[in-house]
């Protein structure tokens, strides 16, 4: 699944999103906030439940400037792309490369997206950028605490104008972020970022 043109080799800027209930529409506004030459890789873990067709990847791309693509096992990361896994898919990153696993089971699905946000911490440092939007439970604050002393930069919905607002609330508590703000504001942080970056 792709849309537009081919992406411009590798990145360092490595954004890292996670979201659950009530997150979907922010994810898509933020992905519509982005411009074509946005110079960063984009990724997306959720905790939707494993169907066969990877319906947000299709929204993304009809919606998006930039690239759109299902991430696959030791596949590359590209600058000016968006990864969004598979719903029965753990994505994690191992430098420049994902590490894709399939795991159905609850346990992997509730913990997605400290699974992602750990390993981009761990192979991307301070170019690593957490963002955490609407949703239940704490998945992602452990990842986040990650993002934060790996020297990266932790993003986080404002409480207020999440509609599920458990996991926003987790990160705030744990973590002190460089943003925090509403799905639209956090987008035109993310281009402020990708301003001082390059691809390469």
């Amino acid at each position: 699944m792709t849309t537009n043109d081919s992406p411009s080799s590798n990145t360092s800027l490595i954004v890292a999103i996670g979201a659950s209930a009530g997150g979907f529409k922010e994810i898509v506004t933020i992905v519509e906030g982005l411009p074509c030459w946005f110079a960063g890789t984009l990724i997306i873990a959720t905790h939707r439940e494993p169907k066969h067709e990877n319906v947000l990847a299709d929204i993304l791309a009809r919606r998006a400037r930039i690239r759109v693509d299902e991430p696959e096992d030791e596949e590359c990361l590209e600058c000016t792309t968006i990864y969004v896994g598979h719903s029965d898919e753990t994505v994690e990153v191992d430098g420049d490369e994902f590490d894709v696993e399939v795991d159905t089971s609850r346990y992997a699905r509730m913990h997605r997206i400290d699974d992602l946000f750990k390993s981009v911490a761990e192979s991307a440092g301070r170019n690593a950028v957490g963002v955490i939007l609407s949703g239940m439970l704490s998945d992602g604050t452990e990842g986040m605490r990650a993002i934060k002393s790996a020297g990266g930069r932790c993003i986080i919905q404002s409480p207020s104008d999440a509609d599920c607002p458990s996991m926003p609330l987790h990160a705030l508590a744990e973590v002190d972020p460089v943003f925090v703000g509403t799905a639209a504001e956090i987008a035109s942080f993310l281009m402020e970022l990708a301003l001082d970056e390059t691809c390469h």
